[in-house]
């Protein structure tokens, strides 16, 4: 790009300006210019200046790209760690300056810029050690991964996935860890939520449930379960615990039945008979992501087999697509009343993802019954399985998916810098060309960049409310 040549001609000659910075969305430009002079003048680095200059200017903040790249080579300089292989400045550069969180990890940690290597290679290893601070490093080391996938262009649809297998072996690894702490035999760990439906958000809760098979008698069906308390609250507190990294995950116990005022385990059983005799409309539809986790396998299996019927009923009233929208709606309300700004919000405001999902969960519960093919935990699975059996017209299932997929990619982009969950579009120009180098927008003008990814929002959101309003209105009959 030009631009871009002409800043590196100038940087050579001596005569480069922070205006140039400027231009690709640096807001300390002075700043930028001298980490970028300082820079270049590494021996290690200013032999492959023209490509991770390049791949720094199009991050979120070019300045600290730079400087962090400078720290990470001077620091293994420093410790022993050998200089930085060249292959990995670009990718190095990429993640540096579009997240803080990542960019303190490889700071304080240099080696571990090595696990950069082979990007195209997507296993995950294997099992973790039952140990608290090995399973949070094995978290963040896999999360170091999957943002320099995600930052060199691979299919965002893989990064769900690729998540949601990560918090798979954390959970299985902190189970065992919990066993070993309590003594407690390990019960069935069930997935909820975005982890159940195995599109998990790059910093989510956990959302998860216990089962055990109930023991003879109802003496011993207590205290196993005041046993198996014990274990998931130490579960609870070692995943949510912070080490020298970081945190494991957040725990979201709350969908079990009962909810917060409910057991913390239940017999598979008590499982079953909660649900039959109370469970509730939005019960139906959170089971629609239920999948075992780690733990015995026959109690998992159990509640799949014994909840099919409460969740699949093969004659359904069209009250239930109803429901499914006045849920909606009420959350909408209830958020706005709160002080939400919902026309920011990529997950629960109008044409968001919660639109995509609640749409798509209705329409399974109304037809699943009749199809198990509909019956899929993954948003975009079901997508497909909807439009193959003639239930949503293809252009609607197509155009369903790829707003889907910004909406996430755009949800992911906003955790990306700090590992907080939020869910706000930002407001200010600032965080608008932020979030568009994050989620891979190229024009090399930062202002071009923002005003593509505000459009591209807005049109986003525009398709999915309409959508959602066409095939399930308010007055479904």
């Amino acid at each position: 790009m030009p631009q871009i040549e002409e800043l590196l001609a100038h940087l050579e000659a001596g005569t480069a300006s922070a205006d140039a910075l400027a231009f690709f969305g640096e807001p300390e430009p002075a700043r930028a210019l001298a980490a970028l002079e300082r820079a270049r003048a590494h021996p290690e680095l200013s032999a492959h200046v023209a490509g991770w200059a390049r791949e720094a200017l199009f991050t979120a903040r070019p300045a600290l790209a730079i400087e962090q790249l400078l720290a990470v080579a001077e620091h293994r300089h420093e410790t022993g760690g050998g200089p930085l292989p060249p292959e990995l400045l670009s990718v190095l550069a990429r993640v540096l300056g579009n997240s803080s969180f990542l960019a303190r990890l490889l700071v304080a940690r240099p080696a571990l810029a090595n696990d950069l290597r082979s990007l195209d290679e997507t296993g995950q290893g294997g099992a973790i050690d039952p140990d608290w601070e090995a399973i949070r490093e094995a978290k963040y080391r896999g999360l170091l991964r999957i943002a320099a996938r995600d930052l060199s262009g691979r299919l965002f649809r893989e990064s769900l996935g690729e998540l949601s297998d990560l918090a798979d072996r954390c959970l299985a690894a902190a189970l065992d860890c919990a066993a070993t702490e309590t003594g407690v035999a390990a019960p069935t760990l069930l997935a909820l939520g975005k982890l159940g439906g195995r599109e998990l958000n790059f910093s989510s809760d956990v959302d998860v449930l216990f089962v055990y098979e109930a023991p003879p008698t109802m003496e011993a069906d207590f205290e196993h379960n005041r046993a198996v308390a014990r274990l998931v609250r130490a579960f609870h507190k070692g995943l949510e615990g912070r080490g020298s990294l970081g945190f494991g995950y957040r725990v979201d116990l709350e969908l079990r039945p009962e909810g917060p005022h409910g057991p913390l385990a239940n017999s598979v059983d008590a499982a079953l008979s909660y649900y039959e005799s109370f469970g509730a409309e939005w019960e139906r539809q959170a089971l629609i992501r239920l999948r075992p986790v780690a733990g015995p396998a026959a109690p998992g299996e159990a509640l799949l087999a014994g909840v099919a019927p409460f969740v699949w009923r093969r004659s359904i009233s069209p009250e239930a697509l109803r429901a499914v929208r006045a849920m909606k709606q009420r959350i909408e309300n209830e958020r706005r009343a709160a002080g939400r700004d919902l026309e920011a919000d990529l997950k629960e405001g109008p044409g968001g993802i919660r639109d995509v999902e609640f749409l798509v969960q209705a329409l399974q519960l109304f037809l699943g019954g009749r199809d198990a093919a509909l019956r899929s935990g993954n948003v975009l699975d079901a997508l497909e399985a909807l439009a193959e059996a003639g239930a949503l017209p293809e252009p609607s299932a197509t155009a369903l998916a790829r707003d889907y997929l910004w909406l996430r990619r755009a949800e992911h982009a906003a955790q990306l810098d700090e590992e907080r969950q939020t869910h706000a579009f930002p407001r200010d120009p600032r965080g608008q060309s932020a979030l568009a180098r994050r989620m891979g927008y190229g024009e090399p003008g930062a202002e071009a960049a923002r005003a593509r990814v505000v459009a591209d929002w807005t049109a986003v959101r525009s398709e999915v409310r309409a959508h959602f309003d066409e095939l399930l209105p308010a007055d479904s009959t």
